[in-house]
């Protein structure tokens, strides 16, 4: 690390940028992230590829899982529950007309009146009918709807479907936009820190897609799985709404994103002089009480799942941070 001296030589031999410098450049990064946002929501619109119909599927595919497992389980508890057991006796009423022409057609040497003769009389058996197997007869004919999502507006699935398009062209511009909030931060920086701008970009867009890729393969589906529970727990048929789990889903992927730059941060400030290794060694405690803090703020849903499952990793991940730094005094994430 630059001595102080170095450093005041530096200072002296950079050009001091003023506030409305800074403003200025910030203003211009954000037209460029802006940009490269538009491109990437394009890329997404473009016909042949269907980006955006493909993750909205993709997103909407753990809630149908999970909804038909729930309905599935739902049935074989009952098909068990009613094992051995017929129903009441009811009245099948038949076509006489058709009945005698089956008859006549599995034994056709069976002396019996012609269909003709039988035209409008109606034949009444009494029947019981087992009970499982109708379960089972019903839950057939049910699938298909128990696991839809259910939209209750006119725009609600239009509006989502622009939402998660928006989401995802920010993910396929991510490179771009980061390097824009980067080189903003470079600009205020030392000359001797500004090269931890490239080669900490393409660690903060790995983290970055990792924390997307953990939340959506992983994370989503638990939570989904844990808050079905209760519904099997007090008894009550699930019915999600699109809007509100599209949301859930397009919110939590880009929280854990944002949240996995942890680790990069604090490399990063410690590099620059802002902490040392012992200032985050000896405020862990306030480190996690914050995290925990900031995942039940930053998790969209109440649910204790969600917010478990950010902190968790987010302690995890300060965790490794101090091993990084402590490996030694890097220029870079190694």
């Amino acid at each position: 690390m630059p001595s102080d001296r170095d450093l005041f030589v530096e200072e002296q031999k950079m050009v001091t940028m003023s506030f409305g410098e800074h403003l200025e450049e910030l203003r211009v990064r954000l037209i460029l992230a802006l940009i490269g946002l538009f491109a990437g929501v394009l890329i997404v619109f473009i016909p042949p590829l269907d980006l955006g119909k493909r993750v909205m599927e993709q997103m909407e595919a753990p809630a149908k899982v999970a909804l038909e497992h729930f309905y599935q389980n739902e049935y074989e508890k009952k098909k068990a529950a009613e094992a051995e057991r017929t129903s009441p006796e009811v009245q099948l009423q038949l076509p006489a007309e058709s009945f005698i022409a089956a008859i006549k057609k599995a034994a056709p040497g069976l002396d019996v009146a012609s269909p003709e003769e039988l035209q409008g009389v109606t034949l009444t058996f009494p029947v019981r009918f087992d009970q499982p197997g109708m379960i089972g007869v019903i839950a057939g004919g049910e699938y298909r709807n128990d696991n839809a999502l259910v939209s209750l507006g006119t725009l609600e699935t239009i509006t989502i479907y622009f939402m998660v398009c928006l989401v995802s062209g920010l993910v396929v511009a991510s490179p771009w936009v980061f390097y824009q909030i980067w080189a903003f931060i470079a600009a205020g920086l030392y000359h001797h820190e500004q090269h931890y701008v490239m080669r900490f970009l393409p660690v903060s867009l790995g983290l970055f897609l990792a924390g997307v890729g953990l939340c959506f393969w992983w994370v989503l589906p638990l939570t989904l799985k844990f808050l079905l529970e209760f519904n099997v727990w007090l008894g009550v048929a699930p019915m999600l709404r699109l809007s509100e789990w599209m949301s859930f889903a397009t919110i939590m992927p880009l929280v854990f994103g944002v949240a996995f730059q942890t680790p990069l941060v604090m490399l990063f400030l410690e590099r620059i002089g802002v902490f040392t290794i012992d200032d985050y060694r000896s405020k862990r405690r306030i480190a996690i009480l914050i995290i925990t803090v900031a995942a039940a703020l930053l998790t969209p849903g109440a649910d204790p799942v969600s917010m478990t499952l950010l902190a968790v990793p987010m302690v995890l991940l300060y965790e490794l941070g101090i091993i990084l730094i402590g490996r030694g005094k890097k220029p870079a994430v190694a």
